[in-house]
């Protein structure tokens, strides 16, 4: 389907033509004589751009740019307008224009313009689809005390514009944590840039984090703009910075320190607006020491550090998480766990931690799709190991295991809650009479 354009102006010969040469190019338009009539089409029909003269019977084409900016209109407005002074063209700008030009103007630049900031809008609703897409695939699930504490953790970081360092094993979400950082801070709107740094070799580093330009090097065929320049006005992940090789760490810490960008073969040094988010699953301290990783680098990158719990810590999670998982990889339902697969599941130490879980769920819908999970599905596919299905095939009954897992969930919901039953059976999802029953039995008060 055609773009669709509103013209705002009062003079019916200039509304006439703008509307005529837009037909021409195989756009549809609307016409609005005055701001007042302008809101009132906005109000009820979607368009791609807004053709605005500024001077207008009533409110000017300024109020109506400042209306639509205050209630967060994210129509594109292209400015054409005979008031042509410099401190309106940039008030316009400021107040979110994307172009402004001055009356008369010739048919192919006004339609040059016009085609430019359709690609701005398009690319703008596809970001808008793009960060709402992540957002639904990047909630943090689980209800325990550690999950808890951090998403309190992500929720103080996330409107800051500080670095933030996150430490966690393999497996943990450490990549989650950082995409919930891009889309609860105020920079969600523009570029969130991820880079694996074990994945870039040394002797490309600079070029493709920093970018080059054609011929600055053999093989550079044409420019390249770089990982910082592409994220600019944004954020960028280093996921796994402890593997940066110490050589690529200097060149880093400089750009960090100045937010200037060298790119490789030009003469001028580019400035960057960029927020970092780092994450590692090493020992950073550790590595410190044995000089592998620089400590100026370190407390750049640290001025805030969130930790990601491993599954093994927080295994009352693992029902909810076994949920979500068995939802997107059947979503017809016809794949359930029986309790005793799931009392196994919750038994585990999961050295993969929840990237191991969700690789065993997704591996045992395919096996048993359509039908009950038995025990005896899941112990084949179990990781053995420290305290893997050994530790499940143990002495102790399912329904010794079961009960205490079920104690210790409802101990550590009444500590999160500060012994309050109700805050407690809330965060459970149980009834609160039954849950001072099972309080009782369990002799936790």
């Amino acid at each position: 389907m055609a773009d669709k354009i509103l013209i705002v102006d009062d003079e019916p010969n200039i509304t006439s033509s703008l509307a005529s040469l837009l037909g021409d190019d195989g756009y549809r338009s609307e016409v609005a004589a005055s701001a007042e009539q302008a809101a009132d089409r906005l109000d009820r029909c979607d368009f791609s751009l807004v053709l605005l003269d500024l001077n207008l019977p009533g409110k000017s084409g300024i109020d109506l740019l400042r209306e639509m900016k205050d209630r967060g209109d994210p129509t594109l407005v292209l400015v054409i307008s005979g008031q042509a002074d410099i401190p309106t063209a940039l008030e316009a700008v400021r107040l979110g224009a994307v172009d402004y030009l001055e009356k008369p103007v010739a048919p192919e630049k006004l339609l040059s313009s016009v085609r430019s900031a359709l690609l701005l809008a398009a690319a703008n609703r596809q970001r808008t689809l793009m960060v709402d897409d992540l957002d639904s695939r990047s909630r943090i699930i689980g209800k325990s005390k550690a999950i808890r504490r951090l998403i309190r953790t992500i929720d103080q970081a996330a409107p800051a514009d500080a670095t933030v360092l996150i430490n966690g094993e393999n497996g943990t979400g450490k990549e989650l944590v950082a995409t919930r950082l891009y889309l609860q801070g105020r920079r969600r709107d523009k570029p969130f840039v991820k880079v694996n740094c074990p994945g870039i070799p040394e002797t490309l580093f600079e070029s493709e984090l920093f970018g080059h330009i054609k011929g600055a090097f053999t093989g550079a065929v044409k420019d390249h703009p770089g990982k910082f320049a592409m994220a600019d006005g944004g954020t960028i992940f280093l996921d796994e910075i402890g593997d940066l090789p110490r050589g690529c760490q200097a060149k880093l810490l400089r750009v960090l320190e100045t937010g200037e960008v060298e790119t490789l073969g030009a003469q001028e040094r580019r400035t960057v607006d960029v927020r970092v988010i780092c994450a590692t699953n090493r020992d950073l301290a550790a590595l410190i020491k044995q000089g592998r990783f620089r400590e100026d680098l370190f407390y750049r990158i640290s001025v805030l550090v969130i930790e990601v719990p491993p599954l093994r810590e927080r295994l009352e999670d693992v029902p909810l998480l076994a949920g979500e998982f068995l939802g997107r990889f059947d979503p017809s339902g016809g794949t359930r766990l029986s309790a005793e697969a799931l009392g196994a599941l919750t038994t585990l130490d999961y050295p993969g931690n929840v990237r191991q879980l969700k690789n065993l769920i997704e591996r045992i819908t395919i096996l048993c799709s359509g039908r009950t999970v038995r025990l005896e599905d899941i112990l084949p596919h179990a990781t053995a190991g420290r305290g893997g299905v050994e530790k499940y095939q143990g002495q102790a009954p399912l329904s010794e295991r079961l009960r205490n897992f079920e104690k210790t969930l409802i101990k550590e919901a009444l500590e999160g809650e500060n012994g309050n039953i109700a805050a407690a059976a809330r965060t459970l999802g149980m009834d609160r009479a039954n849950l001072s029953k099972k309080i009782r039995d369990f002799g936790l008060k």
